[in-house]
């Protein structure tokens, strides 16, 4: 797939900026031009995985390669399990923005979508319900379009908004998880939260290092996807 033209993925970013700025213009910006912005899918082998998520996903001050999907692929590939990736984040995105770029994503048709959201809803203290109400429908569009699902759940701190509100987004992903019946990667920033060594001096977002580790939490869960989708194509 070839990549955008530079002047197209220079407007995409340069609206991007502005209507972070400006939340309301958010969904003003048209799905066709939010994905004119990311890189081309990386070629090769394999079914095409989309990550759907925020800066944790995206790699915040990180290149693309530097992130965990593509290290994740790099990872797969060493092991015989060639994929494609598609890294569909976006800083600063809550649920329901992923779910306005939802479209955009699917319309890559992927083979696997990883939903990474919610982070910054606990973050900010939005309502459980918006973000819980936003995955469903993020859930049942990506299994619609024909897409084998993973989740990936992140742990909120209890000391942004209380233990209720922490606990309340770990059961959200358990729940979701169980009815959907998909594979869960309980929480992303397993084991680097906390770490200086792997994280930015902000203290929330992983650098190189750490995104090797997110790559290392969600690659068993992945690999369970990859082979249900081995599976259903050998009936």
């Amino acid at each position: 797939m070839s990549a955008p033209p530079r002047a197209t993925r220079w407007l995409a970013r340069g609206f991007e900026v502005f209507a972070k700025g400006c939340p309301r213009l958010r969904p003003l910006l048209p799905a066709a031009v939010i994905a004119a912005s990311w890189p081309a899918c990386h070629l090769g082998e394999g079914p095409l995985v989309a990550f759907l998520g925020d800066s944790l996903t995206s790699g915040w001050r990180l290149s693309e390669d530097e992130a965990y999907p593509a290290v994740l692929g790099r990872t797969l590939a060493e092991h015989g399990r060639p994929v494609r990736v598609l890294n569909a984040g976006v800083s600063g995105d809550t649920a329901a923005q992923g779910l306005a770029r939802l479209p955009a994503v699917l319309a890559h048709e992927p083979d696997v979508l990883a939903v990474a959201l919610g982070v910054n809803d606990g973050l900010r203290g939005l309502p459980l319900e918006d973000a819980e109400a936003a995955l469903r429908r993020i859930l049942d569009e990506g299994r619609a379009a024909g897409a084998e699902l993973l989740l990936v759940g992140v742990r909120i701190p209890e000391d942004a908004h209380g233990a209720e509100h922490s606990s309340g987004f770990a059961l959200m992903y358990a729940g979701l998880a169980a009815e959907y019946r998909v594979t869960l990667v309980p929480d992303l920033l397993a084991g680097v939260s906390g770490r200086s060594e792997w994280l930015f001096p902000d203290g929330l977002h992983p650098n190189a290092p750490g995104q090797v580790r997110l790559a290392e939490n969600v690659r068993p869960h992945l690999e369970l996807v990859l082979a249900t989708l081995d599976s259903e194509h050998d009936l």
